[in-house]
């Protein structure tokens, strides 16, 4: 370490001297440009040796401070697509929820219908059968009566004949061809 003071130090004395023998030759000339020029040169040379540790520790802080600003920021971004993530999940978990929960709902109205419509069957069906029914049971009604009144008709009408008639053949006859005649009809 001491040689290289050393050899600053002969730099410096060797700087110098040169610059005491630059001037004294007047090969540089003293005026505004020159004097600001040697003035910056102090200045650096001063913040240099004596200011740089400093400056040094005020941007390790700065660096130390934005290196932490950058981790949040990485952290928060990384956070936050993680919940992007999770919340993407979820919409597709509850899409396909959802339409799962339509097809069950789909089927359970098919069912529904398919019941609704074979209970309608049904319902048209015995209507149907009931209104038959009675329509057979009048029909019934009106044949009885129809065949009662036809026979009882019938009945005094062949008396009738049977007791006009004196001839016992002509009868006969008229009785046979009446039985014969109604014994076809059904």
């Amino acid at each position: 370490m001491e040689i290289i003071e050393i050899m600053n130090f002969k730099h410096l004395l060797f700087l110098l001297l040169l610059v005491l023998v630059v001037l004294s030759k007047e090969i540089l000339v003293f005026n505004e440009e020159i004097l600001v020029l040697f003035a910056f040169g102090i200045f650096i040379f001063l913040v240099y040796n004596f200011a740089s540790s400093l400056i040094s520790l005020e941007l390790d802080a700065r660096s130390i401070k934005i290196e932490e600003e950058f981790s949040f920021y990485k952290n928060t971004q990384q956070k936050t697509l993680t919940h992007l993530i999770s919340y993407h999940k979820k919409q597709v978990l509850l899409s396909e929820e959802v339409k799962s929960i339509f097809l069950i709902t789909k089927k359970d109205i098919s069912v529904i219908i398919l019941n609704y419509s074979q209970l309608f069957l049904k319902f048209l069906i015995n209507g149907i059968d009931d209104k038959l029914k009675k329509i057979i049971s009048i029909e019934l009604k009106f044949n009885s009566l129809l065949q009662e009144k036809i026979s009882s008709e019938l009945h005094s009408f062949l008396t009738f004949k049977y007791s006009q008639s004196n001839d016992k053949k002509a009868s006969v006859a008229l009785l046979t061809s009446s039985i014969y005649f109604l014994s076809k009809v059904k």
